[in-house]
């Protein structure tokens, strides 16, 4: 487990001790702090990490979730000031109310916060404060303040966050917490940037037509829990640490506001997503309104393998909702464990109809298809998929799985380290086309084609050839 640390730190100092670096990271003009840490190399640390949490586990992997969390995250750095990044959103499999960013715009919320939200302006709050974290560069500021060599100190913030997640002895609810606590610790965000994320979340939350007013309830809330449980811990308070004074100077900016300007407090795709998140997690206990609590009960009784009762729930959903994602994807789902394939084919075409190019979608295809033993349709489908858009990271790793599948190892391999390349993690981009490599002994043309994506790796990454 050690040699993936071993291998970060390795490309952290090839960014480094490489002749010419010094040169190239001084810009005419631009942000002081790039010559310490720059966007490109946050995104490329950023990448790293979520590659080695997804490795370890304990992260919610669901195609309707991802897809909601990300066009959150999408709407709102795309409102965001500073610099900005193509935001990255996972869910961390714990009950921990809490979050955390680092470089490059990955951005991890706990289900346990996700869960406690009551609306979808609370959740926005959460996200768009993490943004102004990334856009603002906190994290390479405190870099470029550290003494002494400023890349080590990004390499102990890096093995922080790592360490917690490749210690055998920790379980993975604890490594994942270890993992959350270990990141804020070495973040160790100051006042000053605190107020600062919230002070540019309400901006953000404004241009993005979210009520910002979210944001300050959530905080008043984790506040008023917390100092009805002293006993409880509020991860997201010990790591952003939260006063009357903050949460005054929220509310004071707000008050100046004009509040018949804000935006929609809440919406039905996220009434959904919190149901399906309490489904997934067996979360029990929440207060949810119809159809919410109806979906919760399906996507319950699909996850414990009572496909019939699945059905019967998410029908009647369907049919007043035709289009619907939510319900017509697990639907489907059910449908095809239950033996009613040509069912849920027509319930999945209509979608695909319905969305063209959606990645999801495709990879909900080309799995059925491998699951029924159709690797070459499967192969086809994905192949024609990756050359109708070659920037679509998602359709890139179905693409991988479908050719392992249809044993295609050369295939398998260079799409796995084209999905890594589009989503920024060049280490791992490069270990997969290497490997690619290997199968070329008889396809010169395959051969020209990696050496000249990893001499374009190895050039974004600073390295050069001797």
């Amino acid at each position: 487990m050690t040699r993936h640390l071993f291998t970060l730190f390795l490309a952290l100092l090839l960014l480094t001790s490489l002749p010419g670096r010094a040169q190239a990271q001084l810009p005419e003009l631009g942000n002081p702090v790039d010559t310490v840490l720059s966007p490109a190399e946050e995104r490329q640390i950023g990448a790293e990490v979520f590659a080695q949490l997804r490795a370890r586990g304990g992260v919610i992997e669901d195609p309707l979730l991802d897809s909601y969390l990300n066009d959150l995250g999408i709407r709102l750095m795309s409102s965001a000031s500073g610099t900005r990044f193509a935001p990255q959103l996972i869910i961390v499999d714990n009950p921990m109310i809490n979050a955390f960013t680092v470089p490059g715009g990955y951005i991890a919320i706990f289900s346990g916060l996700m869960l406690a939200a009551e609306n979808e302006s609370e959740l926005a709050g959460v996200v768009a404060h993490e943004i102004a974290h990334a856009t603002q560069r906190h994290i390479a500021q405190m870099v470029a303040a550290q003494t002494g060599n400023s890349m080590t100190a990004v390499a102990g913030f890096i093995a922080g966050i790592l360490l917690g997640a490749i210690d055998p002895q920790l379980g993975a609810a604890v490594a994942t917490a270890g993992i959350a606590g270990a990141a804020q610790n070495a973040i160790n965000y100051t006042r000053m940037h605190e107020r600062e994320a919230d002070r540019i979340a309400i901006d953000t939350l404004r241009r993005a037509d979210v009520d910002p007013r979210g944001m300050a309830s959530f905080f008043e809330t984790l506040q008023r829990r917390a100092g009805a449980s002293p006993g409880r811990q509020f991860e997201f308070l010990r790591t952003h640490p939260m006063n009357s004074e903050r949460i005054s100077a929220i509310r004071d900016r707000l008050a100046g506001l004009n509040a018949d300007r804000f935006g929609a407090s809440d919406s039905q795709s996220f009434r959904l997503a919190r149901a399906r998140l309490a489904a997934l997690t067996g979360t029990s206990g929440l207060s949810l309104e119809q159809p919410a609590e109806t979906y919760r009960q399906a996507v319950t009784a699909e996850r414990r393998g009572d496909h019939d009762q699945a059905v019967e729930k998410l029908r009647p959903l369907y049919r007043d909702h035709p289009g619907n994602r939510w319900y017509a994807l697990p639907l489907a789902r059910a449908l095809n464990d239950t033996g009613r394939t040509q069912e849920a084919d027509r319930v999945l075409a209509d979608l695909i109809s319905l969305y063209p190019g959606d990645s999801t979608l495709l990879r909900v295809e080309v799995d059925w298809l491998l699951d029924r033993g159709d690797a070459k349709t499967a192969y086809r489908t994905a192949r024609q998929a990756v050359e109708e858009r070659p920037k679509d990271a998602e359709a890139a790793l179905t693409l991988s799985r479908a050719a392992s599948a249809a044993n295609r190892p050369l295939e398998h391999h260079e799409q796995l380290g084209r999905y890594f390349l589009l989503k920024d993690n060049l280490v791992a981009a490069h270990q997969e086309l290497e490997t690619a490599y290997t199968y070329t002994a008889d396809n010169p043309r395959a051969q020209a084609r990696i050496e000249s994506t990893l001499q374009e790796i190895e050039r974004r990454a600073g390295q050069t050839d001797e």
